[in-house]
């Protein structure tokens, strides 16, 4: 149950900054956003969260779906939104994802990877 309730935190996060950014500023396809945004969400909770966090720090996890983030939209979101994504705009929502998931990570150690708690900075 934890792992659902962390991934509509995380679905809403991103499916938020990917609109704004990425629909309502930029003018890509609602829901070709919203398909990226799902995608996005499933990489990056499995590599991100539920790997790196796990085996290194907050810091490290956040500087790794900030990577992540721009890839996948860099290099995947041209086939969902079809359209071409500046790697500079595919930085720029990552780098707003990677804001929120500071916050989240903190919440992921307590609710979903407290089995093992480790102090995170």
């Amino acid at each position: 149950m934890n792992h659902v309730i962390a991934l509509v935190v995380k679905t809403i996060l991103v499916m938020f900054i990917l609109v704004i950014v990425l629909s309502l500023m930029n003018g890509y396809p609602f829901l070709n956003t919203l398909g990226l945004s799902l995608i996005v969400v499933g990489t990056a909770y499995i590599i991100g969260d539920l790997f790196i966090l796990d085996a290194t720090n907050n810091t490290v996890s956040t500087i790794a779906d900030i990577g992540l983030c721009t890839l996948v939209i860099w290099l995947i979101g041209p086939f969902i939104l079809n359209e071409p994504v500046s790697f500079i705009l595919a930085l720029l929502t990552a780098v707003l994802i990677g804001l929120g998931e500071w916050f989240f990570h903190k919440y992921v150690v307590n609710a979903v990877i407290s089995k093992n708690p480790k102090v995170y900075s």
